[in-house]
């Protein structure tokens, strides 16, 4: 089984890093709509597949964002259990 705070970790490092996964989106979003601008508002095909393009992006950023929320959850679960089998001592 895959540890949950590891990846996170992993994934993490990845996106936050200078350069990382997190500039890369947001450049690809920024030459979305550069395209799209230039296009103009008649080339409504260009546009649609450009705002597709822009959605997938988005939706690769929210996926990162989950699969770094999960590590971030396991890591508190942990540390609730923890604390917990520390009381239980006592009793």
């Amino acid at each position: 089984m895959i540890d949950p705070k590891a990846r996170s970790d992993r994934w993490r490092s990845f996106y936050e890093e200078d350069g990382g996964l997190r500039d890369m989106l947001l450049d690809l979003r920024r030459a979305y709509f550069e395209r799209a601008a230039a296009l103009g508002a008649r080339d409504t095909d260009g546009l649609w597949k450009l705002s597709i393009a822009s959605k997938l992006v988005d939706e690769l950023d929210r996926h990162v964002g989950a699969v770094i929320g999960a590590g971030d959850i396991a890591a508190q679960q942990d540390e609730h259990l923890a604390r917990i089998r520390k009381v239980g001592k006592y009793f």
